[in-house]
């Protein structure tokens, strides 16, 4: 079974040409359609519905999925993320065409969970040929201790440098040198209020945590 990822706008032939005709669908499969919040009209109903028609012909048993992105930058691409994370088996995805408000965030999102698809597609607006890409892996790596507390700031949102030494059981020495390294990888943004060193996720930190 695999699952296609793909934003869709006005025009069906960005997904329908890469998903339904290059690759072909099979009893079973996914196929997941990304559009802006906030941009029901008729031609992206249109859209939609032919999608869906193509869908109908060629195999009716394939489930199809519309969900909305966020049209802010950060919570587009956490969105995005987390449908590619909900998708099961076999993750292809279409990085070409569909709504240019929702392509920038969704790409950052494949390059954030490379790991977990199997098949990147462009369709090609210029001659309509579709090539599978290979993308580069830019996640930034962190060791597996520095990566728990990088969780840990991700799951308070906001902390601070005493709060996490207590939570992870950690000398103040380590969890300083642990955020030294995340703040220069840009997973954590850092600052302070007298004192006190504070703390937050970045959006590559949010990416990096599982």
């Amino acid at each position: 079974m695999r699952t296609y990822i793909a934003p869709i706008g006005y025009n069906s032939t960005s997904v329908t040409r890469p998903v339904i005709l290059s690759r072909g669908v099979e009893e079973g499969d996914q196929v997941v359609l990304l559009r802006p919040a906030g941009s029901e009209n008729a031609r992206a109903a249109e859209a939609i519905d032919d999608v869906e028609g193509l869908l109908q012909e060629i195999e009716p048993e394939v489930a199809l999925a519309v969900e909305e992105v966020p049209r802010s930058f950060e919570h587009g691409v956490l969105a995005c993320r987390d449908y590619i994370d909900a998708a099961e088996e076999d993750r292809v995805v279409s990085l070409g065409g569909g709504a240019r408000d929702i392509l920038l965030p969704f790409t950052v999102a494949v390059l954030a969970r490379l790991e977990k698809i199997d098949s990147v597609l462009f369709f090609s607006d210029l001659d309509g040929s579709v090539e599978e890409w290979r993308l580069p892996r830019l996640t930034t790596a962190v060791s597996s201790s520095v990566r728990d507390t990088l969780a840990v700031v991700v799951a308070a949102d906001e902390t601070t440098l005493p709060e996490l030494a207590e939570q992870l059981d950690a000398s103040k020495s380590t969890i300083t040198r642990h955020i030294e390294e995340l703040v220069s990888s840009g997973a954590l943004e850092s600052w302070r209020e007298g004192k006190v060193k504070h703390v937050r996720p970045t959006l590559t930190g949010r990416l990096l945590v599982e």
